[in-house]
């Protein structure tokens, strides 16, 4: 079945595209909503246009995922996945959207792409970043390409919300 992908930004399409996709489940459409560079994970409008195109696209579900440090517009920071969760649930009134699951990577996308290494659960960014121990500043978007350049695999046993993930889509 093939499945769509909501996710908050460049960086995270392009992992689920060029990793994730020919690693994981070819049968994916990944789309990060608004302008590029910009989050707009957040816009109930944007998200219910997003998942309504991913349907008539054909995708039997729809995933929407969040970042546990997603930046909430009530200024609210989340420590507790099942909290955020609800909170985004009710914001984007999913209760309207037909086929569509949220789910919560702690604390962001670069903690799977870590678990190739070790166990992330809980690490952000910034951990992920001391890997490479570059003195340049690495963007999100490099990050992403140096872990596609390590060649590594992504361990679902050294984190538990990719773990979660993927045995959500069924695998």
């Amino acid at each position: 079945m093939k499945i769509g992908l909501i996710v908050e930004g460049d960086s995270d399409k392009l992992f689920f595209e060029q990793y994730f996709k020919p690693n994981f489940k070819k049968d994916i459409i990944v789309v990060s909503p608004g302008k590029k560079g910009t989050c707009r994970i957040l816009k109930k409008q944007s998200i219910h246009k997003d998942v309504q195109g991913l349907l008539k696209r054909g995708c039997g579900k729809v995933y929407i995922l969040i970042d546990l440090d997603t930046q909430c517009d009530n200024g609210r920071q989340f420590n507790c996945i099942l909290e955020l969760k609800e909170w985004y649930k009710e914001k984007i009134q999913i209760n309207k959207l037909e086929n569509t699951l949220v789910s919560v990577v702690s604390k962001e996308i670069e903690s799977w792409m870590l678990s190739a290494w070790e166990h992330s659960d809980n690490k952000s960014k910034e951990d992920f970043k001391k890997k490479f121990n570059e003195k340049k500043k690495l963007t999100e978007n490099d990050l992403v390409k140096k872990f596609l350049a390590s060649k590594k695999d992504i361990q679902r046993k050294n984190n538990q919300s990719l773990k979660y993930f993927l045995q959500k889509i069924g695998l």
